[in-house]
This record gives C-alpha cells, sequence and structure tokens, in this order.
C-alpha cells in the first residue's frame, strides 16, 4: 500500500540522503513529511560526494520516464564508487504502481485518502 510505502519514506529519511531531480519533486515530498531531501537541480554531478556529506545510506528517487533512468544510472555509478549505500526500492516501488514522477506522489496518495474515505 503506497500509506505504508510513505511510512517506510519517512523513516528512512530520518537517517538517509533523499536525492531527486528537482525543487518540485522536492517540494512535493517536504509536504509528505520527508526529510533530508537534496536536488541535483543546478548541480554538477560531480558535485555529488559534497553534497550529501554525512550520509551514508542515500534514497534514489528519480523520475522513471527516460530522462530519469538516465540521471539514475548516472548518480548510481558515482555514488557507488564513492562508497555510498544506495536505496532504491523506494523508486521501484513507484516503478510497480505506474507513478512515473516523483512530484505526483502526493497528488496519488491525496487521491487514495479521498477515495478510501468516501467508501
Amino acid at each position: 500500500m503506497l500509506e505504508e510505502w510513505l511510512k517506510e519514506l519517512r523513516k528512512v529519511s530520518e537517517s538517509s540522503a533523499v536525492l531527486v531531480e528537482g525543487k518540485r519533486d522536492r517540494q512535493a515530498l517536504q509536504r509528505l513529511g520527508i526529510k533530508n531531501i537534496f536536488t541535483l537541480e543546478g548541480k554538477r554531478l560531480t558535485d555529488l560526494p559534497d553534497l550529501l556529506e554525512g550520509f551514508e545510506k542515500v534514497v534514489l528517487l528519480f523520475d522513471l520516464d527516460k530522462h530519469g533512468e538516465r540521471i539514475n544510472s548516472k548518480v548510481k555509478e558515482i555514488l557507488t564508487k564513492q562508497g555510498y549505500i544506495l536505496i532504491e526500492d523506494f523508486r521501484e516501488e513507484l516503478r510497480s504502481r505506474g507513478i512515473l514522477y516523483v512530484e505526483d506522489i502526493d497528488g496519488e496518495i491525496r487521491n487514495l485518502r479521498c477515495t478510501d474515505g468516501a467508501g
């Protein structure tokens, strides 16, 4: 269930960095109570280790379109070489639910809550 996904992401984000593409992704996750969100927007991939200093675990939460897949692949390569522990389970759960864009997560959860409350 998406609510369980959200609960687990909140918990993990307390001690891990959550890496997203842009500010709309960050804003959507902040509205849902996610902590330690970092965006790639305006940053070079080579700057990632500086950006993520102090974290050893990183949740990769990029969009599931072609652009997001390319970014995920590049970031994964860079951070793996730097010794970070990467968490991709949350992204894979979005894939299994057909949610392509991180910025849409809060809307999907709102819709579920409305549907659950209407019955």
